[in-house]
């Protein structure tokens, strides 16, 4: 299978969200190179190949690549990418490179940059071909993303795994909405969930994470499925995570609340402080009530309860 490399050379602050505009088209396996990730990785040579949350310092350029399919609807995604890069904040800032490479090539590119990460005060995310010695109390996810989004490295996977695990306790019911590599339903089995539905629209990504949950021998809890956002989905959930786009966020906040137990929190996530207000402005509409904001640079994570429900953390 061919792939496009998509690249740009980006400011440190704006880095992120172009790989943001990568994905939203499509693009997965997105890495970072440039001086700031270089110096950090040196820094931490010592923990075994750990890279912490500030690996994008204000030493750049950042080079950011994400990888396409080649099919028939390429030609129209990069156009949309190359709009939107004219577009705040970019203002044409960065630029777009575009090549072609097999399967293998872009296997061994995205496999280069990716490290062991620490999210909350438990959770070690472990690229799965990296020898990592836990340490007492860590809970360690064993990961391979493949062609699917969520390596832990994202500061939208990062403050969404912080929050289950404050909000997972044992036995109960999580739905992961856009479960990508699997990453944050396996979490929530390893953190005590008795059930874990975790769905998502690409078959792709279905396959990776159903691998990676295997890999995590918590395919007893954790059923993975194909399925557009919560459409079909049945019972109730103490917890709801959906780390997606913005836009989606506020399709599926109408569905939330028939979904949650009572009690239950929405844990949301996927894009910018600028979409927060209409991000907000659907969950209230939907009945939620925002009773935490998490942002790690421009990434925000909203955790809500529908309306008449316990404080965060109670």
């Amino acid at each position: 299978m061919e792939w496009l490399e998509l690249s740009a050379d980006a400011p440190p602050e704006l880095a992120e969200s172009v790989a943001d505009v990568f994905a939203s088209v499509g693009a997965s396996g997105a890495v970072f190179t440039g001086p700031a990730i270089t110096r950090q990785a040196a820094e931490n040579r010592g923990e075994a190949g750990v890279i912490f949350p500030d690996v994008l310092s204000s030493e750049g350029p950042v080079k950011v690549c994400a990888y396409l399919p080649l099919c028939g609807e390429a030609e129209d995604k990069l156009s949309r990418v190359r709009r939107r890069l004219l577009e705040p904040p970019f203002n044409a800032r960065v630029q777009l490179g575009v090549s072609t490479v097999q399967s293998e090539d872009w296997a061994r590119a995205w496999k280069h940059h990716y490290r062991v990460e620490r999210a909350g005060s438990r959770i070690v995310v472990v690229p799965s071909w990296i020898d990592y010695q836990p340490s007492a109390g860590e809970v360690i996810i064993r990961l391979d993303p493949g062609e699917a989004f969520g390596t832990g490295q994202h500061e939208t996977t990062r403050t969404c795994l912080q929050a289950l695990e404050e909000f997972v306790f044992p036995g109960c019911r999580v739905l992961d909405v856009g479960t990508g590599s699997g990453v944050l339903a396996i979490a929530a089995a390893k953190l005590g969930a008795g059930f874990v539905k975790a769905v998502d629209i690409d078959p792709v990504a279905v396959e990776v994470a159903r691998a990676n949950v295997e890999r995590n021998g918590v395919d007893g809890s954790v059923h993975v499925a194909g399925g557009n956002l919560a459409s079909g989905v049945v019972g109730r959930f103490d917890v709801v995570v959906a780390n997606i786009l913005a836009e989606v966020v506020c399709v599926l906040s109408q569905d939330v609340p028939a979904l949650l137990a009572p009690g239950g929190a929405f844990i949301s996530s996927g894009y910018v402080k600028a979409s927060v207000p209409q991000v907000v402005g659907a969950l209230e509409s939907a009945g939620h009530e925002v009773v935490r904001r998490v942002q790690e640079g421009d990434w925000v994570t909203l955790i809500s309860r529908s309306r008449g429900g316990p404080a965060a953390g109670a």
